[in-house]
């Protein structure tokens, strides 16, 4: 699945509500989906908060394994790349048994269908 953050986002790539719309998108089809290819469209995003929101939130529910797998970030520019490499490894390093359950459980209760091993 092609996900282009310009076009769902537009400007409104610097807050956590802004990342939540791409967060969504991608815990709602995570199950259903093999692969999102997310194109930045060399957009400098520069944000921690969307970033994190978005793309940092989801390896508090998976394995790094899993995010490599799934997620292929395309026309990324240098800085975000980074940001992004900084967010997804401190909240794998912050990812416990509980934090994977909690995610499931909260997916459970919104209605979405997410396994986590």
């Amino acid at each position: 699945m092609k996900i282009d953050i310009q076009k769902i986002c537009g400007k409104k790539t610097v807050t956590r509500k802004d990342g939540q719309v791409i967060n969504q998108i991608l815990t709602e089809k995570w199950d259903r989906t093999d692969q999102f290819q997310i194109d930045f469209g060399n957009l400098l995003i520069a944000s921690v908060s969307f970033i994190d929101e978005a793309f940092g939130k989801l390896a508090m529910c998976h394995t790094g394994e899993d995010l490599q797998r799934k997620l292929v970030f395309k026309k990324m520019v240098p800085y975000d790349r980074k940001l992004l490499n900084d967010i997804i490894f401190s909240r794998l390093r912050q990812q416990t048994l509980e934090t994977r359950n909690a995610c499931r459980e909260a997916s459970r209760k919104n209605g979405i269908a997410n396994t986590v091993q």
